[in-house]
């Protein structure tokens, strides 16, 4: 496991470096600047997803699957569940901040239509690279250690949130550290990780998207500078977290679970 670990922060580590000294270098026009600051955005973390892929293979002579699921199938239904129910948890979000601040509801997606492009091929890969790296192998590693489910889903969220520590603000461990959580306790509870990269891929294109719209332009003074996490972030993804916990619930067992059916009378 340790050696697996160093590999994956190794090798995006080197492709983080070249892409950013490409940048300083290179010094591209705007628009090639754009898609250089996505690629470094998400690039290095589908470095990891692949190197991690490799390493279960080479060095734990295991299928990669087996970290999205004991059956070593992938499971469609759940990606879907997971992502449509995070679409509409986040949108109607954006909808209440909508009709309670009345700030504008506009997108400027034309203006920026190879960026959303290269996201769209790159977040659902960096969404699965997160979540089999830290809800499938890392909680796999330490459920050899720890008994706790609880205890391995904080340590989980702990390590998530120090390494997500960016320039948005103080609370940008908390926040997500009670975002891996509860990814953590959805996959520990349906022992698979479609649920979450479904959603994890939806939250961050939605984020992705939700960032060219007038309503977080405005509340970030225009778009000037990132958003910084604060009381009302915690609180919304706290939010978000119940709903998507109980609603994914319910619809796995709607939709994914085997009905019982009644059998003939016995004789």
């Amino acid at each position: 496991y340790a050696f697996t670990l160093l590999q994956v922060a190794l090798y995006p580590t080197v492709v983080a470096g070249v892409i950013g000294a490409t940048m300083g270098l290179a010094r591209p026009s705007e628009p090639v600047g754009r898609l250089l600051e996505v690629l470094l955005q998400f690039g290095p973390i589908v470095v990891a997803g692949i190197v991690l892929v490799w390493g279960v293979r080479r060095f734990h002579r295991r299928p990669w699957r087996s970290l999205i699921a004991p059956d070593l199938r992938i499971d469609g239904r759940r990606l879907a569940i997971g992502g449509i129910t995070q679409l509409a948890i986040l949108g109607g979000q954006l909808a209440l901040v909508h009709f309670l601040t009345g700030l504008p509801w506009t997108f400027s997606v034309a203006a920026a239509l190879p960026v959303f492009a290269l996201a769209l091929v790159l977040i659902p890969l960096q969404a699965a690279s997160e979540e089999l790296l830290f809800r499938g192998y890392l909680t796999q590693a330490l459920g050899r250690i720890v008994r706790s489910r609880i205890a391995i889903a904080a340590i989980a969220a702990l390590v998530f949130g120090l390494l997500h520590l960016s320039v948005r603000g103080p609370l940008t461990v908390p926040y997500f550290f009670v975002l891996s959580l509860v990814f953590s306790l959805v996959s520990l509870r349906d022992e698979r990780l479609e649920l979450t990269i479904g959603g994890h891929a939806a939250m961050n294109l939605f984020a992705v998207f939700a960032a060219h719209s007038g309503i977080v332009q405005a509340a970030v003074g225009g778009g000037a500078g990132p958003a910084m996490f604060n009381a009302a972030s915690i609180a919304a993804v706290l939010v978000n977290g119940a709903l998507f916990y109980g609603i994914t619930r319910l619809l796995v067992r709607l939709c994914c679970e085997p009905r019982l059916t009644e059998g003939p009378p016995s004789g």
